[in-house]
Formats: structure tokens, C-alpha cells, sequence
């Protein structure tokens, strides 16, 4: 981890988070000048410090990251978050000072932005909007969290491959990648028959979300896989 300045291309790109839609430059800039932000740039690998963390909700810069609940090993993969996208929101609405319980984990380098929380009450009177996209952002995040119960429950052949592949891939080049052992191997992983399996991966690569080569499969679409 190496701390950096908060620089001209880090505002653009936390322009593009969610939070800020429908928000003019000025009001952003000046969110952020009264909240506070900081830097670090990450290699791959590396749990981002939970201390780091704390009353902050953060912007991926570049590169994405792995949130899992409680801790990496053993534990369930509740995101994945990529460019523009955003984490710890729970730090806006009043819960500050507890430190997070997920686990971050870096794929490839990573820039991330931290921004102090300046407490829900503050952030809806000030900036009504970003108020009412934090909402947004919440809401979506039910939807998200439901069907990840009902993958892990009773979920269908394509929604099991593609936590399997959310969980597995790490960054070769630019891309995001899993390198399978066996189609025998995965199928008793996920506890469906080959059949199933191979029309599984064939659903998701006519559908554009995956390309296999051999033991080889790369993700071309992560919205659409973390969608299944």
C-alpha cells in the first residue's frame, strides 16, 4: 500500500460513482473538499486495512476488488467492485467509528479514494441530491443481496457457475481470468450434472458475459455476470 495525492483524473473517475449522479462538478468538488478525501494505490492480493476504513466510503479508482464477509478465507463473496464503483456506504448513514467487518481483497493494482463521511444528517440537508442517490444506491443493494440468497439457496446452474467465477478470477493482463482444473471437477464443486455445466457455460458465453479457451475462461462482462 502507498499513499497518494488526490489528483485532477481521481476527480474525474469519482464523478462516474454512483453517488454523484445528476451532480454538477462544483457540487462534488465541494463535497469532497468539505469531507475530506485520501489516497492509496494497492498491488494485488492485499486486504485493504480495516482501520483505513473507517468512517470513510471509498471509490475505486482503477483496478476492482473483492469484498467477502467477515474475512477471505472460508467466508462468501458478497461483491465484486470495479472502476467508479463504491463500498463501505454504510459509513454515510451514521454507523462511523465501527470498524468494517468485510474483507477487501485487491485484484491487480488498485487505486482507491477514501472520503470521510460527513453523517447522513448533514449529507441530506447540504447535498439533497447525493442524499437521494444514496438512497438509490441502497435499494439496489437489497435487490443485489437477495438474489445472492437465493443463489447460495436453491440458485440455477448458471447463477452457481457464475459465484464460482466471481469468487475464482484474478487479473492476466488486463483481463480477469479462471483457469478451470476440470469440467468434472467444477460440476461436483457446484453439485450439477456436466450437462448442465457445459450448457451453463454456453449460455453465458452466447451471451457475451464469458469466452472459454480450453481450461481457459475470461471475463468479458462482470455487471452482467455479477447479474446472473
Amino acid at each position: 500500500m502507498v499513499k497518494s495525492e488526490f489528483n485532477a483524473n481521481d476527480f474525474n473517475e469519482a464523478l462516474g460513482c454512483c453517488l454523484f449522479d445528476r451532480c454538477g462538478e462544483d457540487m462534488v468538488r465541494n463535497y469532497l473538499d468539505s469531507s475530506g478525501v485520501s489516497v492509496c494505490d494497492f498491488t494485488g492480493g492485499e486486504e485493504i486495512p480495516r482501520e483505513l476504513r473507517v468512517n470513510c466510503w471509498s471509490v475505486v479508482i482503477t483496478g476492482s476488488v473483492k469484498i467477502f464477509s467477515g474475512g477471505e478465507g472460508g467466508s462468501v463473496l458478497l461483491n465484486v467492485v470495479s472502476r467508479r464503483g463504491i463500498f463501505d456506504i454504510a459509513a454515510l448513514t451514521g454507523r462511523c467509528g465501527n470498524v468494517p467487518q468485510c474483507a477487501v481483497i485487491t485484484v491487480g493494482r488498485c487505486r482507491i479514494a477514501f472520503i470521510t463521511a460527513c453523517g447522513i444528517e448533514s449529507l441530506m440537508r447540504d447535498y439533497p441530491q447525493i442524499a437521494a442517490n444514496c438512497l438509490g444506491f441502497f435499494t439496489e443493494r437489497v435487490g443485489f443481496l437477495n438474489r445472492r440468497i437465493r443463489t447460495l439457496s436453491c440458485g440455477s446452474c448458471e447463477s452457481k457457475l457464475a459465484d464460482f467465477l466471481l469468487n475464482e478470477f484474478y487479473q492476466e493482463g488486463g483481463s480477469f481470468v479462471v483457469k478451470l482444473k476440470s469440467c468434472v471437477e467444477l460440476a461436483n464443486r457446484l453439485g450439477v450434472s456436466r450437462a448442465s455445466l457445459y450448457r451453463a457455460l454456453g449460455t453465458l458465453e452466447d451471451s457475451g458475459i464469458i469466452s472459454r479457451s480450453g481450461k481457459l475462461i475470461t471475463i468479458l462482462d462482470m455487471q452482467g455476470l455479477q447479474k446472473q
